[in-house]
């Protein structure tokens, strides 16, 4: 007969989980993020355009998520088109998936738009970035416990909403000189909303970092094109004492670059990084040197059963559980608008269940602590 393993029961504060978390410090369970923004929508029933456009009705929608679920972070983010609108550009809403800009009618049509691009940003007109100072500020507010994660597209990842990205590649070697001046402006008007995003109460700032990765840009064209401008990016949130969260969804992300260029203390990943065959080499290559955030499949929890995700969740946390660094439990990418949100409530299990008294470099003891003893 096969063993029972009970649920902890939790005496932190999901906050103290994770500031706990990266210093190194014993806690009651492994800190979990299922990272559920536009699913959130599902809880109370709304529409997905008008949950990305109100924010008071994207408040409520991730505070009783976090409520329901008992996960230990929030993000104020609902989509990645949010600093594109301040631009002007026309934002599409799906039903049920990720926004996206009008492929159409792209902001910037030439490459000689590249250097009005300062004008076209007005603080007026991004409603969309007000909102998500405002969400910060309100969650803190109804509940100081919890992390709250700020967050920036990155500048070359707001160029691609901006431009067309087939034209975008070949200004890469046709027009570099003009896009290095429109990411530095990009640069600095990205600087000044992470500053309002922490001033307002974020205490994590997760950044993509896309395009370092195997499968769009080679090693040389990322360091010239794309590093300098997410290090200054980087070396802001950390001068401003939050965390800097790198985010990376492709296949062979360069985390030795990664760690030279931006030195993340939290990196979330889908796929094993460059010159990384295994898990287990994954691990001990760079498990010492930041947090490992994720590796739970956005396909697993869209389209697996909870016992299916539960058992993975076991077999992860028995992988990664032990990480120099730390582990930080959860998906790999944004919980899919679509998907289950019983699949949600299964990683929390998978957390509360095989990663009770953990510390990293020892990893997870549920023997220890578990309900009622």
């Amino acid at each position: 007969m096969q063993e029972e393993v009970k649920e902890i029961q939790e005496y932190m504060t999901p906050i103290e989980r994770i500031l706990g978390l990266v210093m190194r410090k014993r806690l009651d369970r492994i800190p979990v993020f299922p990272f559920v923004t536009a699913a959130a929508a599902q809880l109370l029933h709304v529409d997905y355009a008008k949950y990305c456009m109100d924010p008071e009705i994207f408040i409520r929608c991730q505070l009783e998520a976090q409520r329901f679920f008992g996960y230990d972070a929030v993000t104020s983010i609902a989509d990645l088109c949010i600093e594109a609108q301040g631009f002007g550009a026309k934002i599409i809403f799906p039903t049920n998936n990720a926004a996206y800009p009008d492929p159409h009618n792209p902001v910037i049509k030439s490459a000689d738009g590249y250097k009005n691009i300062e004008k076209l940003f007005s603080w007026d007109k991004a409603t969309r970035m007000k909102n998500q100072l405002h969400t910060i500020e309100a969650i803190k507010e109804k509940n100081p416990d919890i992390m709250i994660g700020g967050a920036t597209i990155g500048p070359m990842g707001l160029l691609s909403r901006l431009r067309n990205v087939n034209e975008l590649v070949r200004d890469f070697v046709r027009n570099k000189d003009k896009l290095h001046e429109a990411l530095d402006t990009i640069t600095n008007l990205q600087i000044e909303f992470v500053e309002k995003q922490i001033e307002a109460g974020a205490r994590t700032i997760m950044v993509p970092v896309v395009l370092a990765e195997r499968e769009l840009m080679s090693k040389e064209m990322w360091e010239e094109l794309d590093a300098p401008y997410q290090q200054r990016i980087a070396r802001f949130v950390r001068r401003k004492r939050a965390l800097y969260c790198c985010h990376t969804c492709g296949r062979g992300p360069y985390f030795d670059l990664l760690i030279k260029w931006l030195k993340p203390i939290i990196i979330q990943n889908a796929f094993l990084p460059d010159g990384c065959a295994t898990e287990t080499e994954m691990l001990e290559k760079y498990g010492n040197k930041l947090i490992f955030l994720g590796f739970l499949s956005v396909s697993l929890l869209a389209w697996a059963s909870p016992s299916e995700v539960f058992e993975e969740g076991k077999r992860q946390l028995g992988v990664f559980g032990k990480a120099p660094a730390g582990y930080l439990f959860g998906a790999s990418c944004e919980y899919p608008p679509y998907a289950p949100l019983y699949n949600a409530i299964a990683v929390v299990k998978a957390a509360r269940t095989y990663g009770a008294n953990y510390k990293p470099g020892e990893g997870p003891q549920p023997e220890y602590i578990t309900a009622g003893g």
